[in-house]
């Protein structure tokens, strides 16, 4: 099992730092698996510990907590 180092987890939570108006993208884990996007309405939590509420490409909207299979981006994703 892979263990994240301190300086891999501070550079996760970097590089997660989102605004409302951001989207997260969901990385495929899966060869032919498509990528997932959603716009991030609301950031919850405190610094470090950010969940955000995304209305999904597919309409809906959940909850999400961040995982190294996210990235966050200014622009709409493509």
């Amino acid at each position: 099992m892979l263990s994240m180092t301190e300086d891999s987890a501070i550079e996760l939570r970097q590089a997660l730092r989102a605004s409302p108006g951001d989207w997260v993208v969901i990385h495929r884990h899966t060869v032919g698996e498509q990528e997932r996007a959603g716009l991030i309405l609301e950031v919850l939590g405190p610094p470090g510990h950010e969940r955000f509420r995304v209305r999904w490409d597919e309409e809906h909207e959940s909850i999400f907590y961040p995982g190294a299979d996210a990235t966050i981006r200014r622009e709409v994703p493509r």
